[in-house]
Parts: structure tokens; C-alpha cells; sequence
């Protein structure tokens, strides 16, 4: 339950700056023209894992006792090891959760291609710079 509360709470917090951050590319001219259809495309994709996974814990609160976790922990251990056999672990589970999953592996698919490689380029030299850039507002 400190899962599904945890999740649900932190997913919501998500979805309101994901909303925002979609919005503000898709509706402020100068930030919309410097767009790619990748840039709004990974967005999109994003918006529907989150609503997925928001959805997946209406779900969720229909097997609390954790089986179905155990099916997914098992298949993943599968697919990670190489092992055959790994499809007989979710034939049954929920919709949600597989689409949960296929866009997922959607994501780690196109995250090369698109502003997701950022997350590993993070300068944090600019933390500790010793000055701050000012730029003049004017007519452009």
C-alpha cells in the first residue's frame, strides 16, 4: 500500500509538470520553433506511460498479496539472463501493465534520440560557476 500511495502521489507530481512542460513546447511560439517532432513525440510518449502507470494502480489494488509483482520480477529476471521461457510468466496479467511495459521498452528504444540522452550529460559545472549570465531584454 506505501507503494501504491507513494507511487500514486509521486506519479501525480509528475503528471502536473509533465502537463506544463507540454504544454509550454507546444504553446510558446519561441520554445515550439526550436522543437523537433522527436521533442514533442518523447513528450507524448511520456504522458502516456505515466497516465499507463497511473492507471496501473487501480489494478494494483486488485492483487495486493504481490503475486503479480512476482510474475513481472521473474520475467524481467528472465529477459535479463537470456533464459527461454520468460513469455509464460504474463500471459495473464492485466492489459495495463503490459502496455506499461512495451512503452518502456518504447522509451529505452528512442532515449538515444532524442533531448532523454541529456539526463546523461548533466553539466554540473554550472552549479558552482562563479558568475551568472544576464541577457538583456530588447526588441528582437
Amino acid at each position: 500500500m506505501i507503494a501504491i500511495y507513494l507511487g500514486g502521489t509521486a506519479g501525480l507530481v509528475c503528471l502536473t509538470g509533465l502537463v506544463l512542460l507540454l504544454h509550454r513546447r507546444l504553446f510558446d511560439p519561441r520554445i515550439f520553433a526550436t522543437s523537433s517532432v522527436l521533442d514533442i513525440g518523447v513528450l507524448v510518449v511520456l504522458l502516456m506511460q505515466l497516465c499507463l502507470g497511473l492507471y496501473s494502480l487501480f489494478e494494483s489494488l486488485n492483487h495486493l498479496d504481490g503475486r503479480e509483482m512476482v510474475k513481472f520480477m521473474n520475467w524481467a529476471q528472465y529477459i535479463v539472463t537470456f533464459q527461454r521461457g520468460a513469455d509464460l510468466f504474463i500471459p495473464d496479467v492485466a492489459l495495463v501493465f503490459k502496455l506499461h511495459i512495451v512503452l518502456g521498452l518504447i522509451l529505452l528504444f528512442i532515449w538515444p534520440f532524442t533531448r532523454l540522452v541529456h539526463v546523461f550529460s548533466m553539466p554540473l559545472e554550472y552549479l558552482f560557476r562563479p558568475y551568472q549570465i544576464v541577457r538583456k531584454r530588447g526588441i528582437r
